[in-house]
């Protein structure tokens, strides 16, 4: 072995410990964990509920909008309430259709 082959050699023997390393060499193995909320109704009410406050507390301003011709803005969460509905719908009608195929033993996805 030539002195230059040594430190090459050294190099090859240390095992890189970085987690993209280890995941190529399949060392890293991920855990079987279920989301925290399955059917997304929840999220979806949170999101129609701060619209719905939004629409209200720019109301309180309403004239000083009308004042800098930023009255679009009191559209803004009326036309997020309005797709919360929306996402509200298809939420449930996924999370029964979800629950119904359990009952036959089935998988939905």
């Amino acid at each position: 072995m030539t002195q230059e082959q040594g430190p090459a050699k050294q190099r090859t023997d240390k095992k890189r410990t970085d987690p993209t390393s280890q995941l190529a060499r399949g060392e890293l193995v991920h855990a079987e964990v279920k989301p925290l909320d399955l059917s997304g109704i929840p999220s979806v009410i949170t999101g129609i509920v701060v619209w719905a406050v939004a629409f209200v507390v720019l109301l309180f301003f309403r004239g000083r909008l009308d004042a800098d011709g930023l009255d679009w803005w009191l559209w803004v969460p009326v036309a997020g309430f309005g797709l919360g509905l929306i996402g509200l719908w298809y939420c449930k009608r996924r999370w029964n259709a979800i629950q119904a195929a359990e009952k036959r033993g089935e998988s939905a996805d």
